[in-house]
Parts: C-alpha cells; sequence; structure tokens
C-alpha cells in the first residue's frame, strides 16, 4: 500500500504537468485505488512481476521508468530496456542498502533522510528538502459521518492483523480503526488528520510523511521489516514539514 500511496502522489503531480504517466504495480489494492483516485493504475498478475512489467514496457515504450525503492531495473529482466528506456529510482531507508550502478540510472531522488552509506553508495543523486506527499484532498473521497468528529483517535496501519491490534492497545476510546483488514476502509486517511484528537500508526514512510504537520497528535510505533528500516526513520525523519514532492516532480520532468 505505500508504493502505491507515492507513486500515486507522483503520477497525479506529473499529470497536473500534462504527463501521460500511470502506475503499474502487482498490489492487490490497484484496482479500487484505481477508480478513486481517477487515475490509470495497471495491475500486473502473476508471480512473475519483472517479466511481466518488462513486457509491459516493451509495449508501451515509455519516455521513462520509475522505481520506488527496490530497484528493480537491476534484473535480468530489464538489461534491454536500459538502453532506450531512462530509469528513475526513488529510494528510501532501508535495513541493508540494494547495491546499484550508479550509471545505470538516469536520476535518483532521496525521498528521506538515508544512512551515510547507503547515501554515499548512491553517488550524484537529488535530496528532497521533505517527503513525497499526497495532499489531502487531493483524491476527495466522503468522509463517512463516523469519521468527522474532533474526539476520534485513528489508528491507521495497512499491516498485519497482530501489529493492528498492536496499535489499538494504546487508544483511548472513541477510537476508529482504518486498516484494509478492519470494517473502516477509508483511503486516503490523510483527508481525516487535521479533524481528528490522535492518530496512532505504524512509522512507514507515508505515515510519517503525511503526519509531518500534526506530530504533537501523532504516534508513530516502528515496527521490524524484512527491508524498511521504521526504527531509523524515527530517528531520522525530515524535521520540517516541507514537501519535496515539487522538487522530485521537477527533477523528472528535467529527463522527459
Amino acid at each position: 500500500m505505500g508504493h502505491l500511496n507515492r507513486a500515486l502522489a507522483v503520477c497525479l503531480r506529473l499529470r497536473d504537468e500534462s504527463v501521460d504517466a500511470r502506475i503499474v504495480t502487482n498490489s492487490p489494492f490497484a484496482e479500487g485505488l484505481a477508480a478513486l483516485a481517477r487515475c490509470p493504475i495497471v495491475a500486473l498478475k502473476g508471480n512473475e512481476w519483472a517479466v511481466s512489467a518488462r513486457g509491459y514496457v516493451d509495449e508501451m515504450r515509455p519516455r521513462a521508468v520509475i522505481t520506488d525503492t527496490f530497484p528493480y531495473g537491476l534484473r535480468d529482466e530489464w538489461r534491454n530496456v536500459r538502453l532506450s528506456v531512462p530509469l528513475i529510482h526513488i529510494a528510501r531507508r532501508l535495513l541493508t542498502p540494494i547495491p546499484i550502478r550508479r550509471t545505470e540510472f538516469a536520476l535518483i531522488i532521496q525521498a528521506e533522510p538515508l544512512s551515510s552509506e547507503h547515501s554515499d553508495s548512491l553517488g550524484d543523486s537529488i535530496t528532497l528538502p521533505g517527503p513525497i506527499l499526497l495532499a489531502p484532498g487531493r483524491v476527495p473521497t466522503p468522509i463517512p459521518k463516523m469519521l468527522d468528529r474532533d474526539d476520534l483517535t485513528l489508528i491507521v496501519h495497512s499491516g498485519p492483523n497482530e501489529e493492528v491490534a498492536a496499535l489499538t492497545l494504546l487508544a483511548n476510546p472513541p477510537y476508529a480503526v482504518i486498516s484494509p483488514w478492519s470494517n473502516i476502509d477509508y483511503y486516503p486517511a490523510t483527508n481525516l488528520y487535521q479533524r481528528v484528537r490522535h492518530v496512532i500508526t505504524g512509522a512507514g514512510y507515508n505515515s510519517m510523511a503525511d503526519l509531518m504537520a500534526h506530530r504533537t497528535r501523532h504516534t508513530a510505533v516502528p515496527f521490524p521489516r524484512r527491508y524498511d528500516d521504521q526504527h531509523a526513520r524515527v530517528k531520522h525523519f525530515f524535521r520540517e514539514p516541507d514537501d519535496g514532492t515539487p522538487q522530485a516532480i521537477t527533477s523528472i520532468l528535467s529527463l522527459l
């Protein structure tokens, strides 16, 4: 869900600039989100995601391919694509940085403060002044009456049920759980944050980014992840609530 949210933030801003941008994903949330956001989202099926993506790129011949977090552009299935399609890599904080060959990317964007080892390995890159944000109201979904109240605590999490349960233990009533696994599945939750009393989330990129302007009402709990370094993110995330999306879009447009 996090990858899809960031991709939507970038895609919608590119479309504002008259760029025919679209999201290509194997996320199970793709179909529903495409209807809400009115944004082209191509849902790939099957286990061989990289093979399907390569076939789609071969067919569409886009002006650029943006990879979010994990540089799939390095995989064997993409070797020929690299010759004619500029690859753009958006880097986030990882437990163990994925080695990349800088010369194979036309642009690398650091979307949050990285470890010095990770940042050094990327070489020449763009460092954003703030996170990539999906602005509140950009996807104008109606707010249910049960969520439109200023005494409410929100628990917002798309992680596994046991993590949702752990976050819920921190909430004082009245509260509502927004999750794909709960009876309230509202998107995007960022539309609600300025209205409620308190928000409890994990320390994923989007949760931390969306709630920067509401830090006094936000509790972030870092969870262990295979790749994502949520504990380091809590310590080293952006200190000012700047929006890094305009600079990311400007950098991408410079290649098109």
